[in-house]
């Protein structure tokens, strides 16, 4: 790269004074565009790229040398190609032009680089930037970001957290990513699956088994951190040694339960929905005297444990969606059974849980309370219905379990 770099050529000298000439003159409108596409050019390594990098420096007054960090933007759910543009100005608004050395859109994501070398600081940036993102898009993002390197060297850099932001797949659900924390597997991986197994637990109907060898599954599947397409071929082989194990008439329900695992954006949804099925098809294998309500309800039971953050959660979206069951006869059966009509029962499991949460000495503002218990996009009614069954409100609750040492306030719940 180097080499290429430090060639003399009129030609080239010509196309520098002139670029320089219209950017002064249209400074305004063409600067950006031609910024980006020039950096965009130099990224991709086409056949003058270092003619190109000497452009761009000399047009943009950067130090070749000059010691930077990458970060990469990827978006999360649904968005339009144009989205990328409004995250790299949204991006440069919230870090400050100045500490941006260039950036584009890039494929399905967007790369920045910018002068902000601190970690600290940089990470502390990033997580303003991926708030603004959702408050102002409702767009959740991955991020990526590269150890401090020079100008120069971003294609090679590119290169490099593109690899890593695949590996994603295993982050924490705050997404963020660190290069030097992503180890790359380019070689075959073996897993000790233990198919047979667990596929013997389920038939047995042994709960306690099969969460326990699913752990054993899942935390092998991490240790090793196989690339996600291989990662997913696991997961594959392990759902369908357990929808063998269901009635033969609930096969098909459950094989479409393949295409959400080949579509799983992260290991924990997976591990999450094919755990949800395991549950299922287990208990209603359970011998019947090991159970305390018919195998309907307590596959209800199960599906509102493993669905308790989701705001969809109802009589008629478990009834028609997951169940294929009347939704009436469903509601007058979990009343008759559990002694409480299905919201009622709902709401308590949230509260406890959200009570939980809050004694557990995590450091969740309330809005993320709300949000695994189910409330997430409506935290002030989640205030009021826990208000409503404690007596305090979620503040006060807190207030008091952080001044009295973990120790729970003496409340009283509510209908």
């Amino acid at each position: 790269m180097n080499k290429d770099i430090s060639l003399h050529n009129p030609d080239s000298d010509r196309q520098i004074e002139n670029l320089s000439k219209m950017v002064i003159e249209e400074a305004d409108i063409v600067k950006p565009i031609i910024k980006e596409q020039l950096f965009r050019e130099f990224i991709f390594g086409t056949s003058d790229a270092g003619e190109i990098f000497n452009i761009f420096c000399k047009t943009f007054g950067i130090e070749k040398g000059l010691k930077t960090r990458m970060f990469i933007i990827k978006p999360a759910g649904k968005y339009e190609y144009d989205d990328l543009f409004f995250f790299r100005n949204l991006a440069e608004k919230s870090m400050g032009e100045a500490h941006i050395a260039a950036g584009a859109a890039i494929g399905r994501h967007v790369l920045i680089i910018t002068d902000i070398t601190e970690r600290a600081r940089l990470i502390s940036e990033l997580d303003k930037l991926r708030r603004r993102i959702k408050t102002c898009y409702n767009n959740d993002v991955t991020l990526v970001y590269s150890d401090i390197m020079s100008f120069d060297e971003a294609p090679v850099v590119y290169e490099r957290l593109s690899e890593c932001l695949g590996y994603a797949f295993y982050a924490s659900e705050s997404r963020t990513l660190y290069e030097g924390d992503v180890n790359i597997h380019r070689g075959a991986v073996e897993i000790d699956a233990r198919y047979l197994n667990i596929e013997k637990a389920v038939r047995s109907g042994n709960v306690q088994a099969v969460g326990e060898l699913l752990d054993s599954f899942f935390a092998g599947l991490e240790r090793a951190a196989p690339c996600p397409a291989v990662a997913k071929t696991y997961c594959l082989e392990l759902y369908v040694c357990i929808i063998r194990c269901c009635e033969a008439e609930k096969i098909d329900k459950y094989m479409k339960g393949l295409s959400s695992i080949q579509r799983g954006a992260s290991l924990a949804s997976i591990r999450g929905f094919i755990s949800e099925k395991a549950n299922e098809i287990t208990l209603s294998n359970a011998p019947a005297r090991t159970r305390r309500y018919s195998a309907l309800i307590e596959e209800t039971v199960a599906v509102i444990d493993s669905n308790i953050a989701n705001e969809n959660l109802s009589l008629r979206w478990l009834a028609g969606t997951i169940l294929y069951t009347n939704v009436d006869y469903l509601g007058k059966l979990f009343k008759k059974e559990i002694g409480t009509n299905f919201s009622h029962y709902v709401m308590e499991k949230r509260m406890e849980m959200a009570k939980g949460l809050i004694m557990g000495g995590k450091k969740d503002r309330i809005y993320e309370v709300a949000e695994k218990v189910g409330y997430g996009s409506n935290p002030q009614y989640f205030s009021q219905v826990f208000k409503k069954y404690t007596g305090i409100s979620p503040l006060e609750y807190k207030e008091y379990v952080r001044l009295h040492e973990g120790k729970a306030p003496d409340v009283k719940k509510t209908s």
